[in-house]
């Protein structure tokens, strides 16, 4: 899929720190290749479907990436997974913001909280970016 989307974490607001510790649980069985100069991760699922992930340095905390190049399927249930886990949002450029669930809308920042979308598997996100 031609789209880049950001992921991020929110409080009051704010951008909020994410747990490295939940990158790798989620993203880190899949990781193909590996390049920590340009915080760069190549992802490739155990359904053949692929993503490039550039999250910068994965310290305890970090701020968030960007995924791009991602194929529906799995990748797709992945990021779901991982902002379940890690309390964080997905912005994809000209789409809604999407939501692990309803509560985080009251912390995005006001310009991005209108028609924001909770998404619970893949499929979801393939459909939001589908509609937009």
């Amino acid at each position: 899929m031609g789209f880049e989307m950001f992921v991020q974490g929110f409080e009051n607001g704010d951008a909020a720190d994410l747990d490295s510790s939940v990158f790798h649980a989620v993203w880190g069985p899949y990781v193909d290749r590996n390049e920590p100069e340009f915080g760069f991760w190549r992802i490739r699922a155990d359904d053949g479907g692929e993503a490039d992930i550039y999250a910068g340095t994965l310290d305890k905390a970090f701020t968030g990436f960007m995924i791009t190049h991602f194929s529906s399927g799995r990748v797709l249930d992945l990021l779901v997974e991982f902002i379940v886990a890690a309390d964080a949002v997905v912005m994809p450029v000209g789409c809604p913001t999407l939501l692990a669930h309803a509560d985080q809308q009251r912390h995005l920042p006001e310009e991005i909280r209108a028609g924001a979308v909770v998404v619970r598997e893949g499929t979801d996100v393939e459909r939001v970016l589908a509609e937009n």
